[in-house]
């Protein structure tokens, strides 16, 4: 009776994946600076820009989170083809990492730039940034799982599913929009955020990642079939939806149960109370994960 299943030949590719990993991770750093504009170690180290850091750290956590769903699929055909995949994958990554910043600055929250605010050391635009950058990889490492990373046509594949998550996480930002605009019918998400409410930022980057956590369940659900490609991408696309209304309501119950008697829109809102933003990003976390556990 064997209780461990390491064979020797996994070793090269345990290896080829570490070493890939790790430079594409190297990579990552270069390329946020270039795309700054910036040094980074002046940023970081000099002038201490808190909001930096944190977006650079989303942006770190996010790729490294497509590469473990690149990773935990099947191996290449050979050592090579491992490497390459490893690198296309990685440059993917990266990639979307730059284009979600591109989608989030002009799609979901267009009345701001968020990367001048990050550059400017506002900390809300940091959270922010580094909340969707997770979120969306999240969502990208469900997709790749479920299509089985091991392939050049499966990149295809993940593309579209990136292309669908950014539809839902934009969802995500209107109904946001539409419960703030609720409470305060003069105020806007980004108006706050560009005032530096940190209680705000948090509960905003809790339910993306959230709703992140809660659309990978569809993976676990729907069954892909290679010869029917469009056809399984469409029923993932209605589960994602339907996984995202009902984590919202499950999410509000659980708020009204955890959070008894208190007023979460004056406290997050106006009195930038980030206990109680941090508590509500927390019970948009544990729902979604509750919702892996259950069907991923």
């Amino acid at each position: 009776m064997s209780y461990v299943v390491l064979h020797d030949a996994s070793f090269v590719y345990y290896f080829i994946d570490f070493v890939v990993a790790l430079g594409v991770l190297g990579g990552l750093r270069y390329f946020s600076g270039v795309v700054a504009n910036v040094s980074l170690t002046e940023v970081l180290s000099v002038h201490d820009n808190f909001a930096m850091g944190i977006s650079l750290a989303g942006a770190v956590v996010g790729v490294s989170i497509m590469l473990m769903g690149a990773v935990a699929g099947d191996a290449g055909a050979s050592p090579g083809q491992e490497v390459l995949l490893m690198l296309c994958y990685g440059i993917v990554g990266i990639l979307l990492m730059w284009l979600t910043r591109k989608v989030f600055d002009h799609l979901s929250l267009p009345g701001i730039s968020v990367h001048d605010q990050i550059l400017g050391a506002n900390v809300a635009a940091g959270i922010v940034d580094a909340g969707n950058l997770i979120a969306t990889a999240i969502v990208v490492r469900a997709v790749m799982s479920w299509v089985d990373g091991s392939s050049f046509f499966s990149i295809i594949v993940v593309l579209m599913g990136y292309l669908i998550s950014q539809g839902i996480l934009y969802l995500a930002t209107m109904y946001r929009s539409r419960v703030l605009a609720k409470s305060h019918p003069d105020e806007t998400l980004q108006q706050h955020i560009e005032e530096g409410n940190v209680a705000l930022a948090v509960r905003f980057a809790g339910h993306r990642i959230g709703v992140g956590l809660a659309v990978t369940a569809a993976s676990g659900i729907v069954v892909y079939y290679v010869d029917s490609v469009l056809v399984s991408l469409l029923v993932w696309t209605l589960m994602a939806l339907l996984m995202f209304a009902i984590q919202t309501l499950v999410a509000i119950f659980a708020r009204h149960v955890l959070l008894p008697g208190i007023d979460v829109a004056q406290e997050v809102v106006d009195q930038k109370n980030v206990a109680i933003g941090t508590l509500e990003a927390a019970i948009y976390m544990a729902i979604g994960l509750l919702f892996v556990g259950l069907f991923g």
